[in-house]
């Protein structure tokens, strides 16, 4: 994991904010990520958009992710490393915060909606 996110996740889920993984990696990779650092305890659902008709930057795994917290689209935050996803999330109506990584390269943050670094 990126230095720092794991803390994230653990204050996120404190604070009880509710947390869903919407990747576009397959969904067994999501899985040996998560096994590896024990994440499944703080997220109440997971995305592949390798099982859905569509990828990033269609809409649907953002808007299937939403749905699963049981809040509107205009209640729920996207945090993404990628154009395609700030696309996607932006397509669902969903505020993205752009997370400018250094593992994400040449990727247009400008869309979303606010930046981190």
């Amino acid at each position: 994991l990126i230095d720092g996110v794991l803390d994230i996740i653990k204050e996120y889920h404190a604070n009880e904010l509710k947390l869903v993984l919407a990747s576009s990696a397959s969904m067994q990779t999501i899985h040996n990520i998560f096994d590896r650092f024990d994440l499944n305890q703080y997220f109440m659902a997971k995305f592949s958009g390798a099982d859905l008709a569509q990828s990033k930057p269609h809409p649907e795994i953002f808007e299937k992710a939403a749905f699963a917290t049981g809040y509107e689209r205009s209640q729920c935050m996207v945090i993404e490393d990628s154009t395609n996803g700030i696309k996607a999330a932006n397509a669902a109506g969903i505020f993205c915060v752009g997370y400018d990584s250094v593992h994400s390269k040449n990727q247009d943050y400008s869309i979303a909606d606010h930046v981190i670094s």
